[in-house]
C-alpha cells in the first residue's frame, strides 16, 4: 500500500524564512536529493537552474544506477527572498513531506562536504560488510539521530553545523545540531514567511 501523503502547503517563502532564522556568517547551504524518490527535484538543480550536482557514489561505481542515486546539491542562497535561483527553494517547500532529501547548513567547501558525506553513505557495519546508509532520507533520519552520542555525533556531523529535514507530524520541521553529549533536535512548525525572522536569536 503506497504511504499517504503527507506534503504541506509550504511556500518557498517560509523555506527561506527558516533557514535565514538558522543561517550564519560564511554559511551555505545544500540539500542531499535522492533521485530514487524525486528525480525532478534532483536533476532540476543543473537543468534550469545551473547548479552542478554531485553524486555520492564513488568514482567508477554505480554507474547503472545515475538516474536513481542520491546527489548533493549546492543551493543559491541569499538573505531576501524572492532571489535570483530561489526558484529551487520554491521546489524544496513544495516537497516537503515526501522524504525526497534534507537540507545542510555548512562553511564547508563542495569538495570537503562530498568527502564527507561519500563516507557517510559508504558505511561498513561491525563485521565489515558493507552497505549503503540511506541518512538523506528523513525517515532514517528521524529514527538514527536520537541514538547518536558524543563522538559518534562528532563524526556524523562532521563540517555541517544543521541538519534541516521534515518532521513526522506535517508541517514540522526538524533542525539538528552536534552537541558534546549527542544531538540537539528542535522541532519547529513552518511558519507563515518572516515569523521566524521576528523571534529573537538563532536555534
Amino acid at each position: 500500500m503506497a504511504e499517504a501523503s503527507t506534503r504541506t502547503a509550504a511556500t518557498g517563502a517560509d523555506l527561506h524564512a527558516f533557514i535565514r532564522y538558522r543561517f550564519g556568517m560564511g554559511d551555505r547551504i545544500y540539500g542531499v536529493v535522492d533521485a530514487a524518490t524525486d528525480k525532478e527535484l534532483a536533476f532540476a538543480a543543473p537543468r534550469r537552474f545551473g547548479q552542478t550536482i554531485h553524486w555520492l557514489f564513488e568514482d567508477g561505481s554505480g554507474e547503472h544506477m545515475l538516474e536513481v542515486a542520491p546527489y548533493l546539491v549546492p543551493i543559491a542562497f541569499r538573505t531576501t527572498y524572492p532571489y535570483n535561483g530561489s526558484g529551487y527553494l520554491d521546489m524544496w517547500a513544495e516537497r516537503l513531506g515526501s522524504n525526497a532529501g534534507i537540507l545542510l547548513i555548512t562553511s564547508a567547501d563542495t569538495d570537503a562536504l562530498l568527502s564527507h558525506l561519500q563516507g557517510l553513505f559508504h558505511a561498513t557495519d561491525d563485521e565489515d560488510h558493507r552497505y549503503f546508509f540511506r541518512f538523506y532520507d528523513p525517515r532514517v533520519l528521524r529514527v538514527y539521530l536520537p541514538t547518536c552520542r558524543g563522538a559518534d555525533t562528532r563524526e556524523f556531523f562532521g563540517p555541517v553545523r544543521r541538519i534541516l529535514c521534515e518532521a513526522d507530524s506535517p508541517g514540522g520541521m526538524l533542525a539538528c545540531s552536534s552537541e558534546r553529549t549527542g544531538v540537539k533536535i528542535d522541532e519547529k512548525p513552518l511558519q507563515p514567511s518572516g515569523a521566524s525572522a521576528q523571534q529573537g536569536g538563532r536555534s
